[in-house]
């Protein structure tokens, strides 16, 4: 089976017979708002008040241009798949006019809980910009649809879930994607989500490139708050951002390997000092104290030699 058998059931043709006409298969209706439940998985996306009341004067000036989808509740009433924030337009208008106590909706029948989360979550991948946290929100759902098929069809477990991430969306919305790009979001978002708050909020509204989520996701809270503070100072461009937060995220040059190695032999030594060093022991450490010493004159010696190379004027300006 290709990723493209399995991206077909999942597609509105493969959910639904399609031999039937759209209008018999999504009757349009007028349903009242109050017989409406949203998606639980509709969480995953932004339903700001702002964008709302937007979408709500867009709707009151031009009319509803695109139809919501539900589908029908065994027990009784319909449930959101596609269109809840128009839903929520039509709930702020229905405060003002009654008439907007009702919206017209495409009915799907006989869909399971299964195939209501992926038609949620890939209708919504392209219908509008969503955030970085939202497009992998989206795909991470759909994985999980992925792996129940595999534990029910042993034929699946060599495709890869990604490539069948890619191919229902593409069934759904006859948009392309790739696999590379859908796990590289993923991967993505969940740095974002390791980010400081501020700092999430300015990914998730486009102004980090992935090289500074990268930045900042190798950093710990100090510094992250140290960088936001400094960028909130003045408005930057994505480039120029990268560039902030390289500079004030970059680690320190670590020390030479074999320093680095002697050092934690000793910290090992001294966590275990035996209760009675021997005279071997007491040499040895004397022996590196002079080491110690000396490669620490000789450390100074150069730092002191190459800064005065560098600023050669200094001594002139303390007269």
């Amino acid at each position: 089976m290709s990723a493209a058998d399995v991206a077909e059931g999942f597609s509105i043709s493969g959910l639904l017979d399609a031999g039937s006409q759209t209008a018999s298969r999504f009757p349009v209706r007028e349903i009242p708002l109050s017989d409406i439940r949203e998606h639980p998985g509709n969480v995953a996306y932004s339903m700001d008040e702002e964008g709302i009341a937007r979408l709500a004067e867009s709707i009151r000036r031009d009319g509803l241009t695109d139809l919501p989808l539900v589908r029908r509740l065994q027990g009784g009433g319909f449930q959101m798949i596609s269109g809840h924030r128009r839903m929520a337009a039509f709930r702020l208008l229905s405060q003002q006019s009654p008439s907007y106590s009702r919206i017209p909706c495409r009915i799907a029948s006989d869909v399971s809980d299964e195939q209501a989360l992926v038609l949620l979550h890939t209708a919504n991948f392209f219908t509008r910009s969503l955030t970085v946290t939202e497009r992998a929100a989206a795909t991470k759902a759909l994985g999980i649809q992925v792996e129940q098929m595999r534990a029910a069809d042993p034929s699946l477990a060599g495709m890869r879930t990604e490539d069948v991430k890619a191919r229902i969306v593409e069934e759904m919305t006859g948009r392309k994607v790739s696999g590379k790009t859908i796990k590289r979001e993923e991967a993505l978002a969940d740095k974002v989500a390791g980010l400081i708050p501020e700092w999430r909020d300015a990914a998730d509204s486009g102004g980090l490139s992935a090289k500074a989520v990268d930045a900042l996701a190798g950093s710990d809270e100090a510094t992250q708050r140290s960088a936001f503070e400094k960028w909130s100072e003045s408005p930057r461009s994505k480039a120029a951002t990268t560039e902030l937060v390289a500079s004030m995220t970059a680690s320190k040059p670590a020390a030479d390997k074999r320093l680095a190695s002697a050092e934690k032999a000793l910290s090992r030594f001294v966590a275990s000092l035996p209760r009675n060093p021997s005279a071997a022991d007491s040499e040895a450490i004397s022996r590196i104290a002079e080491l110690a010493r000396r490669a620490g004159d000789a450390v100074r010696g150069f730092t002191e030699a190459h800064g005065a190379r560098q600023n050669p004027s200094d001594s002139n300006r303390s007269e």
